[in-house]
């Protein structure tokens, strides 16, 4: 406390933490703020030296901002970053626009995804449910929950029929996309859960809460329920990721640290049989052999008439 009485009060930002997409643009503000100070310095006749020299107006940093020593670029991303997170300690809403919508890679189309999901005959159209999701590789991958009449040839989340959360890139789908979370690794576990009854959405990661760029645990809500609703994933090629609908409660990783607590009940709870899943790949299962493969010869035998 000054001795005039005045006593500074800061916004409390210690709980804020900015998810993938606002921590993207503190680096484009960065950038940005760079360029203006090195316009503004141009302007009254600043030019690049190796050394700053007030008198002769030279200044190492005038550098396109990528060839700026880290130091500097740290500097300038602490400072926005704040800003950031104080406009968002505000309550404000720091994302995309709205309805984002994500593609493939290059690499990738829909005829390398593999799409997995419950027979619809097990929507469930009230309670609160639970499954997970290991990501064993980490890479393209999103799971969620869908509609009965969700298509293995439409990507998870592009339409209205997917709910779902996209590790690889740290979003939150349907009908586009906006960030959400924070991405995925190697070996992390996605717990999925909805609530029927008041129409929510909420997905962890490793047992801790994915929120909202507005802190918000409802990754979806307000949704229509008449349909049901199924669990369900989507793996891009040479990805790798097991679903535990909790048939045995005890196999699911961290059900008890938050599902559990929260009323939540594994999918497959009390069920005797395994789910029947739905597997949909648009890669042929068979190819032709070439005549002239270097390993593999291919004759016809014709049955005689005593075979």
């Amino acid at each position: 406390v000054m001795s005039n009485g005045y006593k500074p009060a800061p916004l409390e930002l210690s709980d804020i933490k900015l998810n993938a997409g606002q921590e993207f643009l503190v680096d484009k503000l960065a950038e940005n703020a760079h360029n203006v100070w090195a316009k503004d310095r141009i302007k009254q006749g600043w030019t690049y030296g190796i050394q700053q020299d007030l008198k002769s107006r030279r200044n190492p940093r005038l550098v396109p901002y990528a060839l700026l020593d880290e130091r500097t670029k740290k500097s300038n991303r602490d400072s926005l970053r704040e800003a950031i997170r104080t406009l968002v300690g505000y309550g404000y809403d720091i994302d995309p626009p709205d309805q984002e919508t994500v593609h493939l890679n290059d690499d990738q189309s829909i005829e390398t995804i593999r799409f997995f999901r419950v027979e619809q005959t097990y929507a469930v159209k009230t309670g609160k449910w639970y499954f997970e999701f290991e990501a064993i590789t980490g890479g393209d991958m999103r799971v969620g929950w869908a509609r009965p009449g969700c298509r293995p040839d439409v990507e998870l989340g592009i339409d209205d029929q997917a709910f779902v959360f996209d590790g690889y890139r740290g979003r939150r789908m349907h009908v586009g996309s906006r960030y959400f979370g924070q991405p995925w690794k190697k070996g992390d576990v996605v717990g999925c859960m909805i609530n029927m009854e008041d129409k929510s959405m909420i997905f962890t990661l490793n047992g801790e809460l994915l929120i909202t760029s507005k802190g918000s645990e409802l990754c979806f809500a307000d949704f229509e329920t008449e349909d049901g609703f199924i669990p369900v994933c989507s793996m891009g090629q040479s990805q790798i990721g097991r679903m535990n609908l909790g048939k045995d409660a005890s196999t699911l990783k961290y059900y008890t640290m938050y599902g559990l607590q929260e009323g939540f009940e594994p999918f497959a709870v009390n069920m005797n049989r395994e789910i029947t899943m739905w597997f949909s790949k648009r890669l042929p299962t068979f190819v032709n052999v070439p005549s002239d493969h270097m390993h593999v010869e291919v004759h016809q035998h014709r049955a005689s008439a005593s075979e």
